[in-house]
């Protein structure tokens, strides 16, 4: 078992398990665009992005396994403002006819 905190919520996972299966499993949610369990988990999208105490950058929770000791925050003020660039970006590029 692997013993990780995420938003201030001590939990054990299995090994192996994702940052996003380690949140879900508690019931936290991490918003995703791209992520298909088994199908698509390359973390292309970005708006799944978390952050990882002692770590200037992001990481994504679809792939990154879980790790002993992380302290993961996935919703503080500049996991929001980076995942609303992410979006934006997404949709600056997108054909906005298919609505």
């Amino acid at each position: 078992m692997v013993n990780l905190t995420i938003d201030g919520r001590q939990i054990s996972v299995e090994e192996n398990t994702t940052i996003m299966e380690a949140a879900r499993s508690v019931g936290i949610q991490i918003p995703s665009l791209c992520y298909l369990k088994g199908i698509n988990e390359i973390g292309a999208c970005r708006v799944c992005v978390v952050e990882l105490e002692g770590k200037d950058r992001l990481i994504t929770a679809c792939n990154n396994p879980v790790e002993e000791g992380m302290v993961l925050f996935t919703n503080s003020p500049k996991v929001r403002s980076v995942r609303r660039t992410n979006v934006e970006l997404i949709l600056s590029q997108h054909n906005s006819n298919c609505a």
